[in-house]
């Protein structure tokens, strides 16, 4: 899994799996694979970030919005499993990005996620 600044996404993923669990308190088991997925798709956009800030491409407000249409499409992804409400989707997502936000403000050295 990739490491970024010295920040492990793969551990980062473990935490927001068991973050969204503690949210979701029927069907996990409907749920777990897609948050996962998330998981894993949001860490292939950091490391994209972290080439485009490397070449200069990407500076933070560049990542910011990059970074807010993933989280559109995040949303978008729970709320399409039919057994997730609008609630619950938000409430797993805000798990997540909880998670996420820490160690992507860490790994990159940038307010990108509040």
């Amino acid at each position: 899994m990739a490491t970024i600044n010295g920040v492990d996404f793969g551990n980062v993923i473990d935490e927001a799996v068991a973050a969204a669990k503690a949210v979701v308190t029927d069907n996990w088991d409907e749920v777990q694979e897609i948050v996962k997925n998330i998981g894993q798709s949001l860490t292939n956009d950091l490391v994209f970030i972290a080439k485009k800030k490397a070449s200069g491409e990407y500076n933070e407000d560049d990542a910011k919005v990059f970074l807010d249409d993933q989280k559109m499409l995040a949303r978008i992804r729970l709320r399409s499993v039919a057994i997730v409400t609008l609630q619950i989707a938000e409430r797993i997502w805000n798990a997540i990005a909880s998670v996420f936000a820490t160690a992507i403000n860490r790994a990159f050295g940038w307010a990108l996620l509040p």
